[in-house]
C-alpha cells in the first residue's frame, strides 16, 4: 500500500496518524542494517541519531531528558532556555525531512518512515502549539535563536508535503513565532546574513509570508565576500573552516532556488551561484580519506559528516558536477558514515557525545551544547532520494584518495582545476 502524498495533502493531523497506524508506522521499526548496503548504513545512522530526539519530543520531554555537553572549562555560556532544544529540534529536522518526503509505504523502511512522521507531527504541536508542554520553544528568548529557526525554515523548504499535511492553525502559528527572530539577524557581517534568509525562502514557499528582503541582503554580502575557486569568506575574510557547507553554499543556493520558482529576478543568479556549490563539493571529496577519517580543521568540526552538506544537497538535487560521479559521492559519503557508527564513544546514553571521533568535549564551542550536535544530520540529505535512484545503483567508484594511494595505478583522473567564475 502506497500512501500517496496528493492524498496526505487532503488530510489532517489526525487522519493522517490514523492512516499511518493502519500502515503500522506507529509502532517500533528500529532499523537493522544491512552492514554491505550503502543506503541501510546511512539509514542506520539517521535511526541512531534521529530516533532518541523524537520520541522525547513526541511525548514532550526532550528539554528535560536531553543531557547537557559544554566545553570543559569554558565560562558556561546559556543562551536562553530554549536554545537547546530548539537546536535539536531544528538541526536534526533540516537534516531529515528529505527522507521523511519520501512518504510511507509498505516496505520496512516506509513503515520506518510512517513511524517518524508521526512523531514529526506530535513533535511540530508539542513545539509551536502546546504551551503547557516543556518542549515548547520560546522562539523570541535569545539572539542566537535566529539560527535554529533558520533550519526550520530550510525544513519547510526540503518536506514541503509533510508541512502542507499540517494543520494550518500551526503553520500559521509557527511562521508567527519563527518570523519575530527576524532582528536577531540584522545587521551582521558574517555567516549568519543567510539564516533570516532561509527563513524568508522557507516561509515565501509556503505562502506563509513574501517578504524578501534578507533574502536580497545575504546574496549581496555574499557576492562581495566570495575569493574565488568555490570559496566564502565569512564575512570579509576567509576563515579554513566547513562553513561553506554547514551554511553558506547551502542556504544560499536554496534560497534562490526559491526565487527562480516565484520568478524573482533574484533567481537568475541560481546557476552561477550552483557551479560554486559544485566546485566547493569536489574540493571537499578529496578531504575525504578511504577509511573514513577526513580533514579536521577549523571551528565547529563536532558537527561530524555534517561538514559535507555541500556533497549530500547537491547529491539530493541531482546537481552533482560530472567531475563527482554519483558512485564515487555514495562511496566517500558511505566511508564518513560508516566510520561515525562503528565508534560507539560517539553516543552516550543514545544521545551523540561531544566530539569528532567519539567523546572529545574539548573540541566543543564554547557557546554549543548538545543540542548543537544534531547539525551531523545535514550529511543524510542523499536519504530523500529513493532507494533506486541512481546514486544508490551506480557501480561503486574509490574516492579520490583511495584512487591516488590505495590503487597505486593510473585510473584517469581528471586533473583538479581552479573554478575561475564569473560574478553572479
Amino acid at each position: 500500500m502506497k500512501l500517496k502524498m496528493r492524498e496526505v495533502l487532503k488530510m489532517d493531523v489526525y487522519k493522517l496518524v490514523l492512516c499511518l497506524a493502519i500502515l503500522g508506522g506507529v509502532g517500533c521499526h528500529q532499523w537493522k542494517p544491512k552492514t554491505d548496503d550503502p543506503r541501510s548504513i546511512h539509514l542506520q545512522a539517521l535511526d541512531r541519531i534521529a530516533r532518541p530526539v523524537l520520541e522525547h519530543l513526541s511525548r514532550g520531554d526532550l528539554a528535560t531528558a536531553m543531557i547537557n555537553q559544554t566545553l570543559p572549562g569554558a565560562p558556561g555560556i546559556i543562551l536562553c532556555p530554549s536554545y537547546r532544544l530548539s537546536a535539536a529540534f531544528g538541526r536534526l529536522f533540516a537534516g531529515i525531512a528529505p527522507w521523511l518526503e519520501l512518504g510511507a509505504d509498505s516496505t520496512t523502511e516506509g513503515q520506518m518512515r510512517a513511524e517518524y512522521i508521526n512523531l514529526t507531527m506530535k513533535a511540530f504541536h508539542n513545539v509551536f502549539m502546546n504551551e503547557s508542554c516543556t518542549d515548547f520553544i520560546h522562539w523570541n528568548q535569545c539572539h542566537a535563536i535566529i539560527v535554529e529557526a533558520a533550519y526550520v525554515g530550510h525544513t519547510l523548504l526540503r518536506m514541503p508535503t509533510i508541512v502542507k499535511a499540517m494543520p494550518d492553525g500551526l503553520k500559521l502559528k509557527m511562521a508567527t513565532n519563527i518570523q519575530t527572530t527576524y532582528k536577531m539577524g540584522e545587521s551582521v557581517s558574517n555567516n549568519w546574513c543567510n539564516f533570516p534568509s532561509i527563513l524568508q525562502a522557507g516561509l515565501w514557499y509556503h505562502n506563509l509570508s513574501n517578504r524578501t528582503d534578507y533574502i536580497y541582503e545575504a546574496i549581496k554580502l555574499q557576492e562581495s565576500w566570495y575569493k574565488g575557486d568555490g570559496a566564502y569568506g565569512d564575512g570579509v575574510h576567509f576563515h579554513f573552516d566547513q562553513y561553506n557547507s554547514y551554511v553558506m553554499h547551502p542556504l544560499l543556493v536554496d534560497a534562490v532556488s526559491v526565487c527562480a520558482m516565484k520568478n524573482d529576478p533574484m533567481g537568475a543568479k541560481h546557476a552561477c551561484l550552483l557551479k560554486r556549490m559544485q566546485r566547493w563539493a569536489v574540493v571537499q571529496e578529496r578531504m575525504i580519506h578511504p577509511d573514513g577519517s577526513y580533514l579536521i580543521v577549523g571551528r565547529s568540526e563536532h558537527y561530524r559528516f555534517g561538514a559535507f552538506q555541500s556533497i549530500s544537497q547537491l547529491a539530493l538535487q541531482g546537481q552533482l558536477p560530472a567531475n563527482l560521479p554519483k558512485g564515487k559521492a555514495r562511496t566517500a559519503l558511505t566511508a564518513v558514515i560508516s566510520r561515525f557508527l562503528s565508534n560507539p564513544d560517539n553516543f552516550i546514553d543514545g544521545w551523540l557525545s561531544a566530539g569528532v571521533n567519539g567523546h572529545q568535549p574539548s573540541m566543543m564551542n564554547p557557546y554549543g551544547d548538545t543540542g548543537a550536535l544534531y547539525l551531523v544530520s545535514l550529511g543524510l540529505l542523499q536519504l530523500g532520494l529513493p532507494a533506486t535512484d541512481p546514486f544508490w545503483t551506480d557501480p561503486a567508484i574509490n574516492c579520490t584518495q583511495a584512487q591516488i594511494w590505495q590503487e597505486g595505478k593510473d585510473v584517469g583522473l581528471t586533473l583538479d582545476e581552479a573554478y575561475d567564475g564569473p560574478v553572479c
